[in-house]
């Protein structure tokens, strides 16, 4: 019994706390609008039992679709300030390396230069195989077409991580520019003039050897 008892005051609790919502609308409603709710015959402590059911049901419908509404805009507008924190990190990392290097440059030209007979080897970048075909890719996208890691990945059948290690490896040395936006959680890029430039480069070479092996 007293198993049985307890289980029927937890049913009552949660059906009075279920009909708060419509009990309070509705006094609310009596008390600021009397006549107008004696003309619908809803009379406070008279009033049917199915109304304030009725109401208690649609006032919850109501907040659930709210709570639903306030919980997309808060993970589209975290989504939204992350790629733009990103991408204000990103081009204040790109304007400091541009400022150091003018600096550089500038020292440069200040200190004595010294001649040598002797070739000064200028280090470059090394890309493999994996970058050039991005870059690629890249270019028979067309300009303004964004690449991420994941479909890249599917395209190459590699793993995302490998892929996304190219594309910032390229985005380092200015071969792909960031785009605002994500892809299943990893960053967009899109291929620069330099990149552009770079492949084409590349390519004109590939081609004078295959024609020099050719004759």
């Amino acid at each position: 019994m007293d198993l049985l008892t307890t289980l029927q005051n937890i049913g009552s609790a949660m059906y009075n706390a279920f009909l708060l919502p419509g009990i309070f609308l509705l006094s609310a409603f009596v008390a600021n609008a009397p006549v107008f709710a004696a003309k619908l015959g809803i009379n406070g402590d008279e009033t049917t039992a199915i109304l304030p059911v009725a109401v208690s049901l649609l006032a919850w419908i109501l907040l659930a679709v709210a709570a639903s509404i306030i919980v997309n805009l808060w993970r589209n507008a975290t989504r939204i300030a992350g790629a733009i924190i990103r991408t204000v990190a990103f081009r204040f990392s790109l304007a400091l390396g541009n400022l150091k290097t003018k600096l550089a440059c500038g020292l440069r030209q200040l200190l004595p230069q010294r001649r040598s007979n002797s070739s000064i080897g200028i280090p470059m970048v090394e890309f493999d195989d994996l970058d050039l075909a991005v870059l690629r890719q890249a270019l028979a996208q067309g300009p303004g077409f964004a690449l991420s890691a994941p479909e890249l990945a599917d395209r190459f059948t590699l793993r995302e991580s490998q892929v996304q290690r190219s594309l910032e490896k390229l985005s380092r040395n200015r071969m792909l520019d960031y785009v605002i936006g994500s892809t299943d959680g990893h960053d967009n890029y899109r291929l620069t003039d330099s990149g552009a430039a770079f492949f084409a480069m590349y390519q004109r070479q590939e081609t004078g050897v295959t024609r020099e092996t050719a004759q």
